[in-house]
């Protein structure tokens, strides 16, 4: 399971639609809910669908490494992912994100799925893009068919908010921003759909500009709504949202489209990219005998056939219109002395046209209405009648204020009409433009019309929008009144379209201009505004460029320019003239919003965030401390208690500084322009508090921006300050805030339960059920929950909550980096990951939650909870209603577990569609033992994704776990098919197909000559000679390979830079306990330091700093204990402080590939020893982070008197090979010389082997309940001498116990044939043949921190080696087998040779009665995953040279029979796949019996024989192995279990030279050999495989295999020496047979 990524494509949508921009776009989805981010063109067709709750959609950040694309078109996969379980029947672990960190800027998550911060669809998933994005809800977001790469990788500005870098091939990753988490739209007031009178305050607005996250439009970008959608830009003379079209209930706004993309670059779109009306003109004269603009390439506007805005020329189209154009009514507020009227009254010739005030107002209705036109047919078709296609621009300029008007409303909170005042005036200068100004530069202040109060923007609503339908409940739409008392329909002139009322419009407006010689500004602005609208870009131009000339600094012209400017193409000229504007009125956010769009659309990110921080400077003004304690003081007081809001306006006003000439000025808040707006300054900033919404969007669209380019530790700054602005500056920043939130969430030491008991303090985290969260709010900022640093924003319509749930995503943003910080060593995110752990970042979550309620931040809470062992106290807060949730069995309620799954639960009942909560939701259920829940729960996602890859491969591991492997496979090719580079899904497909022998299409690794993958296999089922010229690598198994390669490799650059003095330090105090003298000490230290220094910014550093740590943490405990039993030396328990890995160094990725799936892969040896150390890290980092780790190293145990305590730790004391082999083991210790303690973290399955240990254990623990803390307890108060790890990296490992250090020596044995990789690993129990000694790490000592330093274990250029651990090097064979006390044969007397061969013959007609009697039967036992191509090819060449030969296989599992003989039919026909036989798998006591009837066992060299190996040599059966490796244990055991069967004489020697085999051609030759001269006469065969057979059969009772008293006198004797060497400091392998046999007394 693990992180999302982007979405795969959606299931085809029922829904009629037209070709999308790129040919390429899927349907939307037909579900209602689905529709939401759908891309469709036909915005009514959504609009019908109710707007359900928006969420975020997940991502799976992925590393940044550069890679080439792949043949399908995608981008290839990132390095690192998923640390999974073990076995081929391994789980994916969900969301538990490996992804590689080493070289990135993003961090990875930690548990599940971590939503991200934008809902990016359909990017392809590559190396290149660190956050691939999707959405559960978006069929292909951008249009492209689900194998298409994007027509072009440019930039795109609309793509800026939703990627936060314009990205749309290769998008760069986002953070959890905006989320799609606004709750449905509420109707709208009257008041807001109706003209108001102007001059008074602005009327609430409709949103405020928040987070830069999703867009729908090409070009620049307006506001930005509060779901991340875009609202493209107008050139705006004005702001004012009562000349905006509002939205129904049930609007469709451009978020529904926001998954297309529009480049500025990228090539002209379709005509389905945007329908347009049918009106369409076709002269090519205007209608001001201007020639028509020609047609304008830019993506912004497409290409025009006739200019649809001159419709008024084309009598015939003229009632086109769509019916009821225009019933919602007249929004445009006039004066009351300007009605609306038809255009006679109006008109330039028209008595009231006479007077330019009365014309400027109906105008500007005029113009208002023309849009709102255009807006309603923008969608309704998308060809005229002649089938010609329409195009328009998507900006409009934004008209200049009708002067005189006033408000009849009074501003929000009571306060004042504002009236026309601006942001604050400017003295009449100009500013050079190559001159830095030394005091702040303020804004121009020649257009008073621009700026109100409230600042809101033009643009506020996208033209994409329907005109308002009627709205149930709601006051139908009002006609307007005139002065004479007469009623005016809203509709205008129904027989007249705006187009034309426009083109009248202009003309009178020109008529005025001209009267007055071309002065009156606003009379051209608005002139502009209406050539603009009617496509007559050049006549805008040059209206524009002359105000310019009566007054250079006009910024409301300069921008407006810029978008004609745009609109013609000339996007440079646009750029600087926006860049003018903003330096002239940093405060004019339109051109700043617009400017950083065009920025990122030319992949200029870097600057777009460079205007941003320019403008941040230029209206921030940096305060003395007296300053910033009043900022803080009124944010505590708004947020006290005692008092909603106790801030006074005259006492506690900031100060700011500005710069002088020739030292800073600080003046009072009063002197500053602007400075008499209410709750001017407040957020930090120059503007008033009714702005602090649209600065705060701003911020935050900083914040997406830089965590779009990797840098971290700036986006959560960004972040802080969002939201520091919303929730008013606190004392010491973010960390005050979080102060606040735990302080009425949780206890402080000063405070009592209810009941009167002190709660001490505590720094673990603060548990609240979701329904307590949604509280937080209300808590910390009493009495309402009222955001501080809002307060004067508007209250009513959206902007208010539009800026509230910018605060609430800056907080999910933020808290996500911290989160993300606590699994990433990366040092861009370093300054904030000492301070943040699961506590603060709670506490951001809650209030996020609170002021915003989102599956998306539940889901995120949820991962957090999932991990969270001990919690702090929480205070009892009054809920109305708690979600409701299933009951598990040993589930404890309050757990961070049983919270995880309340907010999964509470996240999908705000959204019954989040494929990720269910995803998520699933991994824990399945994690907490609930498999069929989760596998429900997987479903469930699907069906809200069929092609959602994560949940695909966490079904198919969870199908795979209950057996069924063939719905396993069809659930894997699903993911791969879904995500062709999804590692998770290709490794998993590879491990299912492997566990079958579905090799069609493996290929293969040609490296090394073939020598490690001899035979491939192609897409055909045919083999190829890796020895061919010209081989080469290929197929599934070589992308595994590959993957795991770079994965490696990017793995060696984990920790590079986070070493520090502080480390340095600590890792040195050892030293000082030394006795020796303080000269020797210094050298040591002197070298330590120069070593490290060294290390310092290398590869490898942060595998080498935890293996210091752990190595001192070793030494450490060994000191002490010479302290306290041999020198007596007093220490205090402080001097054994446990060393401290760096604050920045976290938790390393794990290769996709686990080290128990390296067994069946073709690897080199340095590869595998990575993938296990890597491993080994990952777990150590883990361990030494958790709380429950003292302070001090644990204390030794007392010296072993008499004897040695020996813990056993596994999770396989049950019915497993495993206990199989070693039940008596326990019980046969000598008591004088060694205690056994066993540890079953497994829960009793009643079987004999269980009550067997159990019952002869000296003390035997069932820990399956315990936690990690509980039993590494348990070890340090049993006083365990050496701790034995039967698991390895294999299923229900405890690694994480011996990671902690719980006992001086630590080995491991039996569970898993390989390097473990790890430090808290001493010893491995071995034999020369399984471990030849040339394949050790040549540095061999392994005690002090001076070993660390030259053993190379991590580096260095010797790449063979592969064990880094000490070994015990045994007598005999290493390998345990308990048959001669538990055979089902071994008890009784025991039959002679002869009777042996009858009751042989006997049971082979019993199997096989069909078998004729002279067939050699051939075997394998072996599950069919340890078959791979080279000896399946191997085994039919030997079918075929012996005629009379048969293949015994089993059916494991059973799909495999099928696969193996359609291979055998291809590759040798059909009468050798006829003698291929197969039968179930048997019960252990009739496998081990029936395993005699086999002539030869022929072994995989691959991945040996082991358990089944000693059982078919207890039978007697010959086996003959190939230890194919020198470096895979697993490839070597056989020959090692071989050996151990065959008697110590002469004969046994030459019997395992026969059956050992030196490679392939020899494995294959002494098959033929061994069964060609093996013939019966009745029940007795004869030849060499029967001399062999007896030799076998006759000596099973004294070889050492099956000796287990001799094999645990070895182990004791072993373990004795381990002791003396560990007491005296000493190191190095242990070789028994060196050593005197230490007989038991």
């Amino acid at each position: 399971m693990t992180m999302v990524r982007q979405y795969p494509p959606q299931p085809p949508s029922q829904l009629p639609s037209t070709p999308g921009p790129y040919n390429t776009i899927a349907p939307a989805p037909s579900h209602a809910s689905l529709l939401r981010n759908a891309a469709h063109p036909d915005a009514r067709s959504l609009a019908r669908h109710a707007l359900p709750q928006q969420y975020a959609h997940p991502l799976s950040r992925h590393s940044s490494y550069g890679s080439p694309t792949s043949e399908s078109g995608r981008t290839a996969k990132p390095a690192e992912h998923m640390l999974r379980r073990k076995t081929p029947n391994g789980i994916l672990a969900a969301a538990y994100d490996g992804t590689s960190v080493e070289k990135n800027g993003q961090p990875h998550a930690t548990k599940h799925i971590l939503l991200p911060v934008t809902a990016e669809s359909n990017i392809p998933y590559g190396l290149k893009q660190e956050l691939p994005l999707r959405s559960p809800a978006v069929n292909n977001g951008l249009g492209l068919g689900s194998n298409q790469q994007s027509p072009s990788s440019e930039w795109s500005a609309s793509r800026y908010f939703e990627t936060g870098s314009g990205l749309t091939g290769q998008q760069l990753p986002q953070i959890d921003s905006m989320l799609n988490q606004v709750p449905p739209l509420q109707p709208l007031l009257p008041w807001q759909m109706y003209g108001h009178p102007f001059c008074g305050p602005m009327s609430p607005p409709f949103q405020t500009p928040l987070g830069p996250t999703v867009s729908n439009d090409q070009g620049p970008f307006g506001p930005y709504w509060h779901d991340g959608t875009y609202i493209p830009y107008r050139p705006a003379a004005m702001r004012d949202p009562r000349f905006l079209h509002h939205h129904s209930q049930n609007w469709s706004h451009a978020h529904n489209n926001a998954f297309i993309s529009y480049p500025y670059n990228n090539s002209i779109p379709t005509i389905s990219q945007f329908q347009q009306n049918t009106i369409h003109l076709d002269h090519a004269q205007g209608v001001y005998n201007h020639r028509q603009r020609p047609s304008v390439d830019l993506s912004l506007y497409p290409p025009q056939q006739g200019n649809f805005a001159l419709d008024y020329q084309n009598p015939s189209l003229l009632m086109q219109h769509p019916p009821g154009f225009l019933h919602s009514g007249q929004s445009t507020p006039v004066l009351q002395s300007i009605p609306i009227t038809p255009l006679d009254e109006y008109g330039p010739q028209s008595p009231n046209g006479q007077s330019r005030e009365k014309v400027f107002a109906w105008a500007h209705a005029v113009y208002v209405d023309l849009l709102k036109y255009l807006q309603a047919t923008r969608k309704s078709h998308s060809h005229n009648a002649h089938g010609r296609t329409h195009h328009r621009p998507h900006i409009y300029p934004k008209p200049p204020k009708q002067p005189g008007a006033t408000f009849s409303t009074s501003f929000v909170s009571g306060m004042p009409s504002l009236g026309r005042r601006v942001s604050y005036p400017v003295p009449n200068q100009h500013v050079s433009s190559d001159s830095s100004p030394r005091r702040p530069q303020l804004p121009h202040s020649r257009s008073l019309s621009v700026w109100d109060s409230s600042k809101q923007s033009w643009q506020d609503v996208p033209l994409q929008h329907q005109m308002l339908p009627p709205i149930p409940g709601m006051e139908p739409p009002r006609t307007l009144r005139r002065m004479s008392g007469s009623v005016a329909n809203a509709n205008l002139n129904q027989g007249v379209p705006p187009s034309m009322t426009a083109a009248s419009a202009l003309e009178a407006i020109t008529k005025h201009c001209e009267e007055s010689k071309w002065s009156w500004i606003d009379g051209m602005l608005l002139g502009g505004c209406l050539a603009y609208a009617l496509g007559d870009y050049q006549k805008a131009q040059d209206w524009y460029k002359y105000i310019l000339t009566l007054d250079k600094d006009h910024v409301e012209a300069i921008s407006n320019l810029a978008a004609t400017m745009l609109a013609l193409q000339q996007k440079r000229d646009a750029e600087s003239y926006w860049r003018r504007a903003v330096k002239l009125r940093p405060s004019y956010f339109e051109a700043v919003e617009h400017l950083i769009g065009l920025l990122c659309g030319d992949h200029r990110a870097r600057e777009a965030v460079q205007v941003i921080e320019e403008v941040e400077r230029q209206l921030r003004f940096a305060s003395k401390a007296d300053a910033l304690r009043s900022l803080e003081v009124e944010s505590e007081r708004a947020a006290s208690i005692l008092s909603e809001s106790s801030v006074s306006e005259a006492s506690d006003r900031p100060v700011f500084e500005f710069e002088g000439e020739d030292e800073p000025v600080f003046k009072d808040l009063d002197e500053l322009p602007g400075s008499d707006q209410p709750g001017f300054g407040s957020s930090g900033y120059a503007i008033a508090g009714c702005d602090n919404g649209r600065v705060l969007a701003l911020v935050h669209a900083k914040g997406n921006m830089l965590y779009g380019l990797g840098d971290n530790a700036g986006a959560a700054r960004a972040f802080e300050n969002a939201v520091l602005i919303g929730a008013g500056p606190h004392t010491n920043g973010i960390d005050g805030l979080i102060k606040r939130i735990l302080a009425v969430v949780g206890y402080d030491g000063s405070e009592r339960s209810p009941g009167g008991r002190h709660v001490p303090p505590s720094s673990d985290p603060v548990l609240l059920r979701p329904e307590a969260a949604t509280r937080t709010a209300q808590l910390c900022f009493p009495s309402h929950g009222q955001l501080p640093g809002l307060r004067y924003v508007s209250g009513e319509g959206l902007s208010l909550k539009a800026a509230i749930s910018t605060t609430s995503n800056s907080l999910l943003s933020l808290a996500k980096i911290f989160q993300d910080g606590m699994a990433t060593n990366t040092p861009k995110v370093t300054g904030h990951q000492s301070s943040y752990g699961v506590r603060e970042i709670l506490a951001l979550y809650y209030l996020s939650l609170s002021l915003q309620p989102s599956p998306s931040t539940a889901n995120n809470v949820g991962i957090l909870l999932a991990s969270v062992q001990q919690s702090a106290p929480s205070k009892a807060m009054p809920v109305s209603q708690a979600v409701s949730q299933c009951q598990f069995p040993g589930l404890v309620p309050g757990s961070g577990v049983a919270l995880a799954l309340a907010y999964y639960y509470y996240g999908l009942q705000l959204d019954r569609t989040h494929a990720h909560l269910y995803t998520n939701l699933g991994s824990l259920l399945k994690d907490i033992g609930q498999l069929d829940a989760a596998i429900n729960m997987y479903h469930r996602a699907v069906e809200c994704d069929q092609n959602f890859d994560i949940a695909l491969a966490n079904l198919a591991n969870a199908v795979k776990d209950k057996g069924r492997i063939s719905d396993a496979i069809f659930f894997y090719r699903k993911a791969v098919k879904a995500s062709p580079d999804f590692a998770e899904a290709v490794c998993g497909l590879a491990n299912a197909l492997n566990s079958v022998c579905g090799w069609a299409g493996r290929g293969g690794i040609a490296e090394e000559g073939g020598s490690r993958d001899r035979w491939h296999v192609n897409e055909n089922g045919m083999l190829l000679d890796a020895r061919m010229p010209g081989a080469s690598s290929s197929g599934w198994i070589h992308k595994v390979v590959k993957l795991v390669e770079k994965q490696l490799a990017d793995g060696e650059d984990w920790g590079r830079g986070i070493m520090d003095d502080q480390f340095l330090q600590q890792i040195i105090r050892p030293f000082t306990m030394n006795s020796t003298s303080s000269q020797d000490v210094k050298a040591k230290e002197d070298s330590m330091k120069s070593a490290l220094v060294k290390w310092k910014g290398e590869k490898w550093e942060g595998a080498r700093i935890v293996r210091l740590v752990e190595r001192a943490i070793r030494w450490m405990t060994w000191q002490w204990y010479q302290d306290r039993y041999v020198t007596g030396k007093q220490r205090p328990p402080g001097a054994y402080k446990r060393p401290q890995l760096p604050a920045a160094l976290t938790v390393p990725a794990a290769p996709t590939v686990l080290p128990f799936h390296t067994f069946t892969c073709p690897m080199s040896a340095k590869q595998i020893r990575l993938i296990s150390q890597r491993n080994g890290l990952r777990i150590s980092c883990s361990t030494l982070r958790v709380p429950w780790l003292p302070s001090t190293v644990y204390h030794p145990p007392a010296p072993p008197r008499p004897y040695l305590k020996v813990g056993y730790v596994s999770s396989d004391f049950n019915n497993h090979p495993l206990a199989h082999l070693m039940q008596s083991v326990f019980g046969l210790h000598n008591p004088a010389r060694v205690r056994a303690y066993c540890y079953a973290t497994t829960a009793s399955d009643g079987s004999e082997h269980r009550k067997q240990i159990e019952r002869e254990s000296p003390v035997f623990y069932d820990a399956s309940s315990w936690s990690a803390e509980q039993l590494v307890n348990q070890i340090i108060n049993d006083g365990i001498h050496v701790l034995v790890n039967l698991n390895g990296y294999t299923r229900g490992a405890r690694n994480e116990v011996f990671a902690a250090r719980a006992a001086p020596i630590q080995m491991a044995f039996m569970g898993f044939a390989g390097t473990l990789g790890a430090e808290w690993c001493d010893y491995l129990l071995a034999d020369d043949t399984a471990v030849p000694p040339d394949t050790l790490r040549q540095w061999r000592r392994n005690i002090d921190l001076e070993d660390a330093l030259v053993d190379n274990n991590s580096g260095g250029t010797d790449e063979t080696w592969i064990y880094g651990e000490n070994i015990v090097f045994c007598r005999d064979t290493f390998f345990c087998c308990d048959h001669r006390q538990s055979a089902p044969d071994s008890q009784g007397r025991q039959p002679i040779w002869e009777e042996e061969q009858q009751r042989r013959w006997a049971m082979r007609k019993e199997i096989f009665p069909n078998l004729s009697d002279n067939a050699i039967i051939l075997g394998n036992f072996n599950q069919l995953y340890k078959i791979e191509p080279t000896t399946f090819r191997t085994w039919l060449r030997i079918l075929q040279k012996i005629p009379n030969a048969v293949l015994w296989l089993l059916r494991f599992p059973d799909l495999g029979e099928t696969n193996l003989k359609q291979t055998a039919l291809l590759w040798a026909g059909a009468e050798v796949a006829s003698r291929i036989m197969f039968t179930d798998v048997a019960q252990k006591h009739q496998h081990i019996s029936r395993a005699r009837v086999c002539d030869l066992f022929l072994d995989t060299p691959e991945c040996n024989a082991h358990t089944t190996a000693a059982d078919v040599l207890w039978s007697g059966t010959p086996l003959l192995t190939l230890p194919r490796y020198k470096y895979k244990m697993c490839s070597r055991m056989a020959a090692s279990i071989l050996k151990g069967a065959l008697p110590k004489s002469p004969a046994g020697v030459q019997a395992a030279k026969e059956l050992i085999a030196s490679n392939d051609d020899e494995y294959e030759a002494t098959a033929v050999q061994l069964a060609r001269n093996c013939t019966y006469n009745g029940h007795r065969a004869t030849g060499r495989l029967s001399e062999l057979r007896r030799m076998l059969y006759e000596s099973r009772w004294t070889s050492p295999l099956f000796d287990t008293k001799r094999w645990v006198r070895d182990l004791e004797e072993a373990y004795e020496i381990a002791w003396r060497k560990w007491e005296m400091g000493e190191g190095g392998d242990i070789w028994l047979k060196h050593h005197e046999l230490l007989r038991a007394p």
